[in-house]
């Protein structure tokens, strides 16, 4: 995708009267930026308790919506920052160019207000989501000759029904556009062509009429789980709103901006990977809520693990010190009961080494009562953590998981430490192949905890190309039998 842009009048929002001519471009990767020609007064006064004048401000106001048109089309640029200003001066028209920046821009409407509730469906297209939901509305037959080679090949559309699930208030639903075969017939270049064309899309249906950001989560979440399922990063291709005019009928708005990740083309394409799971080894109406439902729980540790693939560049060290952090933040969600002593047990031994230091020092005392904590080691976190997948799996993976367990944390302590060690050329290699065998690692935990079969887990670690050659690579460093 090339850049775009629209020339048209831009204003703010609270005052339509002033309508200031520009220039709008978004570029591939979802930047948008407004070059004005003039501009928006900026300046903050603060009115003299006596009426006999104001006050200027060194601070510049916010322009939270700006408002624009270019021939018929409607713009809503959100969440924009001034970048830039030439002449400015106390008074308006002072302002010979104004730049500016916006996260999000919506195509096709004047919205009034963040918040207004005005937005009754999403739809969301996704890389690689028709692959994984292992759907097609083709139809291939091949009729063979004896010799078994193909004489024939016939395609017919059919019908795929949608599927859907309700999480909460909120129906998701996958379904599959198609178009009717298109038959071309070039005389001039003697050519004929014939084709077909389909793809997926997610719809979310809330129970009434939301504001613009509350899909924002959900469609974040089910990128993740793309990301997750296919093992690589999954960026959105596009992403509409609907609202509905007051006689009822529906409008669709584009939503452009930046992303997390996004894909440099639509038209990329990519070796393809075994995938960790598809929708043929588990149910729709089963993963998606068990998915939002585990996100929602481990959040945080997720937001981190699924970091180190859309943002595939950094140091290692720093990004194995992500990997580990994300597992202790996935464990202490996941399994947040989990301590070496039980509450009685615990409490029956504190109590009886604070009897027996009745005498000692109130500092001694103090250091006992908030020291002494019944919490898992980090190492006893990962141990855990790798007991949750199927064995066969985790073994196929790790090799030894006391060995990856230590190792991790040795890592974990020298970069959060900063210790020299932890910079030096033979521990960098050592470095990656324990971040990928750890995010490896935690995707099998999060299949697990959504019901995908060991089966599945074990095809994962085996089929997938890079999880294997990681894997092998990795216990032949750590001096591991295969």
């Amino acid at each position: 995708m090339t850049e775009r842009t629209w020339r048209g009048h831009w204003w703010e929002a609270a005052t339509p009267g002033v309508r200031i001519p520009g220039i709008l471009r978004c570029n591939e990767e979802g930047e948008a930026r407004l070059e004005l020609v003039g501009g928006f007064d900026l300046t903050i006064r603060q009115p003299f308790a006596n009426g006999g004048g104001y006050s200027i401000s060194s601070d510049r106001r916010d322009v939270p919506l700006i408002h624009g048109s270019s021939g018929s089309e409607k713009f809503t640029l959100l969440d924009n920052s001034c970048v830039h200003s030439s002449g400015l001066g106390f008074f308006d028209g002072d302002i010979t160019r104004q730049d500016w920046t916006s996260i999000r821009i919506l195509r096709g409407i004047h919205l009034e207000s963040l918040d207004a509730p005005m937005f009754v469906r999403a739809h969301l297209r996704l890389e690689r989501l028709l692959h994984w939901s292992h759907k097609t509305a083709f139809r291939i037959s091949i009729e063979r000759r004896d010799g078994g080679l193909p004489r024939s090949k016939r395609v017919e559309k059919v019908e795929i029904e949608p599927v859907a699930v309700r999480h909460a208030d909120l129906e998701i639903s996958l379904r599959l556009l198609t178009r009717d075969f298109q038959y071309e017939d070039k005389k001039v270049s003697n050519e004929r062509s014939a084709s077909g064309w389909e793809c997926a899309v997610l719809t979310f249906t809330p129970p009434n009429p939301v504001p613009c950001k509350y899909f924002d989560e959900v469609e974040k979440d089910m990128q993740d789980l793309l990301t997750l399922s296919t093992y690589e990063p999954c960026g959105a291709l596009s992403r509409t709103l609907t609202f509905e005019e007051p006689d009822g009928t529906p409008k669709e708005v584009e939503v452009i901006g930046r992303q997390i990740y996004r894909t440099s083309s639509q038209e990329k394409s990519t070796r393809d990977k075994e995938p960790l799971f598809t929708l043929a080894d588990i149910d729709f109406i089963d993963v998606i809520p068990a998915w939002l439902e585990l996100k929602g729980r481990a959040r945080t540790g997720c937001n981190i693990l699924f970091g180190l693939r859309y943002i595939d560049r950094g140091y290692v060290g720093t990004r194995l010190l992500g990997a580990a952090t994300a597992a202790e933040s996935i464990h202490a969600c996941l399994r947040s009961t989990s301590t070496p002593l039980t509450k009685q047990e615990y409490r029956k031994l504190k109590d009886k080494i604070l009897a027996a230091l009745s005498d000692e020092p109130k500092h001694l005392v103090d250091f006992v009562k908030t020291g002494l904590r019944n919490n898992p080691t980090y190492n006893e976190r990962m141990l855990e953590l790798a007991s949750i997948p199927d064995d066969g799996a985790v073994d196929a993976l790790l090799g030894d998981r006391e060995r990856w367990a230590r190792a991790l944390k040795k890592a974990r302590n020298d970069l959060a430490h900063a210790n020299e060690r932890s910079s030096e050329s033979d521990e960098i290699s050592q470095a990656f192949l324990l971040m990928e065998v750890t995010y490896a690692l935690l995707c099998l935990v999060l299949m697990s905890e959504l019901g995908v079969s060991q089966e599945v887990q074990r095809r994962a670690v085996e089929m997938n190309s890079k999880i294997s050659h990681v894997s092998r690579q990795f216990k032949k460093e750590m001096a591991v039998p295969s």
